[in-house]
């Protein structure tokens, strides 16, 4: 017993140690303390803004901030703040600097008066972190070089910093804004080249109806062959995009009967079509999709059925919402009942295959019902 008490004291003191030489925190303590403290120090003030259900906040609080060495760092350069944000006196806080805060956890560096220098961002490493701190004590802030950035810099090694300092913010848009600026001003064949691809790249194949989208579909070999990609994960992330841009038109086309639109969305699918023949993992799916909502613009009932059945043959059957509208579509508008009696098989097939999720499920059930409700009103 006298054995099990040492063990459990000795542990006792090393916890108490530890957490002693780790960062000291003014714990969701009133705002006004705070900076009176700071003042009276004068000292900076860093301030760790999180909430309970926020994984990485827990990370940094138990991992991070108890070690000796961020306690060493902070504690001799700061007061600490910690505010659970969406509770107390965390409330406050957090509405003060609700335009700094968009993720968590999210780290303030304020001056004693409580105005913004520098934020920081996610969970990171003890030397990631010091070293992002460091960067904004030494005058390195997104807010410094906003400033400049608008009188017009433009300069390589400075677009570098400032997009650095955004991805540790987590500012993404005003990233993805300044790193489509910077890459606007060279010519689209300017993505083979390593800087340009590792700032833009992933914005530009988001967007399948731009030149750089197409440009990419292109020219997958040479910017698999310079080692800027994985081939794999890129044609995924392609096939995804596209896949949303064929969802996108069916769904218009099911909001509007207007001659402008449908114009326009005729005009998407051709373009659409042409990228879609390319050899890219994914793709055939997509334009057999694509082919369905064609026919379903053109209010070509029979056409529709002919691409359906064949496209459900062939196993073009990748998604399962698309599928079961069409098969309602179709029997709401087909009179011939072999066509009817055949869209039932399919929809009872694609049932049988498809996800079990209840939306699913009640989407070809209600194909099913419709064409039954058609057919026996034909008897």
């Amino acid at each position: 017993m006298k054995k099990v008490y040492i063990i459990v004291s000795i542990l006792f003191f090393s916890l108490m140690t530890f957490a002693q030489s780790g960062t000291q925190f003014m714990d969701n303590r009133p705002w006004q303390e705070v900076l009176q403290r700071a003042q009276r120090e004068n000292k900076l003030i860093f301030v760790d803004c999180y909430t309970s259900w926020c994984g990485p906040c827990k990370q940094l609080s138990t991992q991070v901030f108890p070690q000796e060495k961020m306690g060493e760092y902070l504690n001799s350069r700061f007061v600490n703040a910690k505010y659970d944000v969406e509770k107390g006196e965390g409330l406050t806080v957090g509405k003060q600097y609700d335009k700094e805060i968009k993720v968590f956890p999210t780290m303030l560096i304020l001056t004693a008066q409580g105005e913004i220098i520098h934020k920081v961002s996610g969970c990171r490493p003890v030397d990631e972190l010091i070293a992002a701190i460091e960067e904004g004590l030494q005058g390195n802030t997104i807010y410094n070089l906003k400033k400049e950035y608008d009188k017009g810099n433009r300069e390589w090694s400075f677009i570098q910093k400032y997009l650095n300092l955004l991805e540790t913010a987590v500012e993404r848009k005003e990233y993805e804004k300044v790193a489509r600026e910077y890459a606007s001003r060279f010519p689209v064949d300017s993505l083979l080249n390593q800087d340009i691809w590792n700032i833009v790249g992933k914005f530009v194949i988001q967007t399948p109806f731009s030149p750089e989208f197409r440009f990419v579909i292109e020219h997958i070999d040479d910017l698999d062959s310079k080692g800027l990609v994985n081939r794999y994960q890129l044609e995924c992330k392609l096939s995804e995009e596209m896949g949303f841009a064929v969802n996108s038109i069916y769904l218009v086309s099911n909001k509007t009967h207007s001659e402008d639109t449908l114009v326009m969305l005729q005009e998407k699918i051709d373009y659409l079509r042409t990228l879609l023949k390319k050899p890219v993992k994914g793709f055939p799916t997509s334009l057999a999709e694509l082919s369905l909502s064609e026919s379903k613009i053109k209010q070509d009932v029979n056409q529709l059925y002919e691409r359906l059945c064949v496209l459900v043959e062939c196993g073009f059957t990748d998604r399962d919402i698309l599928l079961a509208n069409m098969l309602k579509y179709l029997a709401q508008n087909l009179n011939n009942k072999a066509h009817l009696k055949r869209c039932i098989d399919i929809a009872e097939y694609l049932k049988d295959i498809s996800s079990k999720t209840s939306w699913v499920q009640e989407g070809f059930d209600e194909a099913i019902a419709l064409a039954n409700q058609k057919l026996g009103s034909k008897k």
